[in-house]
């Protein structure tokens, strides 16, 4: 293939619009074509052109899955707190109190949690489809 780049001594030249030239371009990114060249030479020559697609709606799940990720992470260091002053201290009064804010923590974990099965959920349906 490096021998064919180099006996390119021929050009040919041909005029686009701006729309024209816009609507190539985008065409040449959606593919794994290194430059326009390339692409217009697969084109001519009939040869493969593998195109690159993109599905927006599993980029928008993505997202979301990684936002609640984010707020697991702060929920687990919280829940993590809590146990090593549970852990650290020896009076019931504030065992209590603390046991309190546990109880409160592990209900917005397993909140998250659910909503990270359901974003998963329909993740996997749409990837189905």
């Amino acid at each position: 293939m490096e021998t064919e780049n180099n006996n390119r001594k021929r050009r040919i030249y041909v005029r686009l619009t701006d729309k024209e030239f816009s609507i190539l371009e985008t065409h040449c990114k959606n593919t794994t074509c290194r430059s326009v060249s390339d692409y217009v030479r697969h084109c001519l020559f009939s040869k493969p052109i593998t195109t690159i697609t993109r599905d927006v709606s599993a980029d928008e799940a993505i997202l979301q899955i990684s936002h609640l990720n984010r707020e697991l992470n702060a929920i687990g260091n919280n829940f993590n707190q809590l146990v090593r002053k549970v852990n650290a201290t020896s009076q019931a009064a504030e065992i209590k109190g603390l046991l309190f804010l546990f109880d409160s923590q592990k209900k917005a974990m397993f909140s998250k949690i659910n909503e990270v099965k359901e974003q998963l959920q329909k993740l996997s349906e749409r990837w189905l489809q």
